[in-house]
């Protein structure tokens, strides 16, 4: 629908609500901060037991993003339903195709006895945090700020990467001028020699879900060879050794990998984006110094 495409952005905001009130003021606030428009419970009156049509309707006609924010309470689950309000508001920003971005609070952060579900709700609702757990990269959340915080954030930043400029390579290569002319043969000696520089090295790294719970993503960094001119642009047989320091809270040990004809690489787990500095020994003795920041962008991507 069109107001997907529009700059100012309709964003459901989904949870239960007397539990979790401040928490999405805070978020309503960072959205509209942002110049978007928050799509909220509030609009009917501020309550649970909100109009579940009404509620599907606009994620599902007129909402272009789903936030939802979960704590200890499954919520409302109407007369004849099996579900919540609150997970069936999800299950709708899923069938509606939407981006979903999810939020958890910590465990670790004290709650009020009466805001937490026991028996069966309980259990429906440990069951539907699994479920989000397993299927997002979610995020945690100690308060109202820090929540707050991470919307506006993660919201930013998709919201941007979708109006960025798409360049192609089938754009046509007819100059203009000499000047022009000149430019680009800068620009490509400027390329060629950062390709010479590295010797066609370069880090890489993937990352997912991490099965430690103190972390957030295991990541996996290793040496990439890229030669556009080369069938073989994958090939690290001239190299001898790489050395992966990743700062103080790796103990500043440095992390030496020999080459036996695999990856050439390390695997760590990380709750937050580092930099990653190598340093390669070739086989004729030749080093090279690389870099890398380890970003979690693509977090937004696996939501």
């Amino acid at each position: 629908m069109g107001l997907k495409n529009l700059k100012q952005q309709r964003i459901f905001v989904s949870s239960t609500f007397v539990d979790l009130k401040d928490y999405r003021v805070a978020v309503q606030e960072a959205i509209r901060k942002l110049g978007h428009i928050d799509v909220s419970m509030e609009h009917f009156g501020a309550r649970d037991e909100r109009p579940q049509d009404e509620c599907l309707r606009l994620i599902r006609e007129e909402s272009a993003f789903f936030v939802g924010i979960y704590a200890h309470r499954y919520g409302m689950i109407p007369k004849g339903a099996t579900t919540s309000i609150t997970e069936a508001e999800y299950e709708m920003a899923t069938n509606a195709g939407l981006k979903r971005f999810i939020y958890i609070v910590d465990d670790s952060v004290p709650w009020i006895l009466s805001n937490v579900d026991k028996g069966k709700a309980r259990a429906k609702l440990c069951s539907f945090k699994d479920r989000l757990k397993a299927d997002h990269m979610w995020s945690s959340f100690s308060n109202k700020d820090d929540l707050a915080a991470k919307v506006a954030a993660d919201l930013g930043r998709e919201i941007s990467i979708k109006g960025l400029k798409h360049v192609s390579q089938s754009v046509s290569s007819k100059l203009q001028d000499s000047n022009e002319v000149r430019t680009i043969v800068e620009w490509n000696k400027f390329r060629q020699a950062a390709y010479e520089h590295c010797k066609f090295t370069f880090i890489a790294h993937t990352l997912k879900p991490s099965k430690n719970m103190d972390q957030k993503f295991d990541i996996a960094i290793y040496l990439l060879r890229h030669n556009p001119q080369s069938l073989d642009s994958y090939e690290l047989d001239d190299v001898e050794r790489a050395e992966f320091f990743l700062g103080q809270k790796w103990g500043n040990k440095i992390f030496e990998v020999k080459n036996e004809g695999s990856l050439v690489g390390i695997s760590v787990s990380a709750y937050g984006p580092f930099l990653c500095t190598c340093r390669v020994t070739f086989k004729d003795n030749q080093q090279i110094l690389l870099s890398k920041y380890i970003d979690f962008e693509m977090e937004n991507a696996l939501k």
